[in-house]
C-alpha cells in the first residue's frame, strides 16, 4: 500500500510553500520549487543556500520542515 493524503493535506502543503517563498521573485521561485519538490538532504540544502543564501535558505527547511541529514 501506498501513502494516502486527504485533499486538505495537499493544499496546506501548498499554502506552506507559497507563504515560504512569498518574498522570491518569479524566476528563484521557480528554482526554488523544483529543489524543494526533489528533495535529497543536503545536496539539497547546499543547492538551495547557492538559489538563495543561506540564510533563506535556513528559513525556507524550516518553515517546510524538510529533512536535512540525508
Amino acid at each position: 500500500m501506498g501513502i494516502v493524503h486527504r485533499p486538505d493535506d495537499i493544499l496546506n502543503r501548498r499554502r506552506r510553500v507559497e507563504v515560504a517563498l512569498r518574498d522570491l521573485n518569479p524566476g528563484v521561485r521557480e528554482l526554488v520549487l523544483n529543489i524543494v519538490n526533489s528533495w535529497k538532504g543536503s545536496k539539497s540544502m547546499e543547492d538551495l543556500k547557492r538559489a538563495v543564501g543561506e540564510e533563506k535558505a535556513v528559513r525556507i527547511v524550516e518553515e517546510l520542515s524538510l529533512p536535512v541529514d540525508q
